[in-house]
């Protein structure tokens, strides 16, 4: 009979062995639908972006503080740089996850001025950042749950900085959530909110469905999967923690490149409509 001390040191010494024999799991095809859906969403801001031509002179509108209007074009550009960056990205990924392309005929959001435009780029920034942390709890490959991860905290960043030329106080010190997230059905709605999208893909997105044959629901802090096994299309249900509450902000933003104590609330309820109007105003 062998010793417990010669029994351990098998152990020990069959460890690294069996460590260095796992790998991570092919990339599934259910990760595959999750990047497809990413690529239609992330090109319809690259292609948005396209859409507009800008110069000095269609930001010479815009107040001069508390920047000239060739700042306001070199950071639009960059946004615009930002969002091919990501659409390479998901292209780079494509092949790994057997996905097919489709070309879609989106429908951009009116620009009337360089207000209007930078109104589309919030909403648009807004709802990608929420979009792909919610498609963070679709996908199982490392490497894609990693390009959803970085590119929610990307357009993050950039609805954030649009943020603060539209609002003297982007972030509020009474929230009682984290940064809203969505679920594809959601995205995949129409309207003229932020996390709804539905309106300018014109058809052309199909949800992928949740791991594990569930129901992905998204709280005001962490998000949960409900239903394994019983629901095969994968589709989700709108829960109340998705979009902020109307009791998170008070008042439309308005696009005056000055302070304004009363403005209030990152990733605010309030339709795009509405505050189009107001900043148009």
């Amino acid at each position: 009979m062998k010793s417990i001390t010669s029994i351990g040191l098998s152990i020990l010494l069959a460890g690294p062995a069996v460590q260095a024999s796992y790998m991570c799991p092919v990339m599934p095809s259910s990760d595959g639908a999750a990047l497809k859906f990413a690529l239609t969403i992330q090109t319809l801001l690259s292609d948005y972006y396209k859409s507009v031509p800008v110069n000095a002179t269609f930001y010479s509108t815009l107040p001069s503080n508390p920047m000239p209007p060739t700042d306001y074009l070199a950071n639009t550009m960059g946004l615009a740089q930002q969002a091919v960056l990501g659409v390479t990205a998901l292209q780079e990924l494509a092949p790994a996850a057997a996905m097919t392309m489709t070309t879609c005929n989106y429908n951009y959001p009116p620009v009337t001025d360089a207000k209007s435009h930078l109104m589309n780029a919030y909403q648009l920034e807004a709802t990608l950042c929420g979009a792909f942390i919610g498609l963070a709890d679709y996908v199982q490959a490392p490497q894609a749950a990693f390009l959803m991860a970085r590119l929610a905290a990307e357009h993050g960043i950039h609805a954030s900085y649009i943020d603060s030329h539209m609002k003297a106080q982007v972030f509020m010190a009474n929230s009682t959530m984290l940064t809203p997230a969505f679920t594809p059905e959601m995205v995949m709605m129409s309207g003229m909110e932020v996390g709804m999208l539905g309106s300018f893909l014109n058809g052309c997105a199909t949800a992928p469905p949740a791991p594990c044959g569930g129901m992905v629901t998204i709280g005001k802090l962490l998000a949960n999967l409900t239903n394994q096994g019983t629901n095969a299309s994968g589709a989700a249900t709108p829960t109340t923690g998705m979009y902020p509450t109307s009791a998170s902000t008070t008042g439309m933003a308005v696009f005056t490149g000055a302070a304004q104590s009363n403005w209030k609330g990152f990733g605010a309820a309030m339709g795009g409509a509405a505050l189009a109007a107001a900043m148009l105003a």
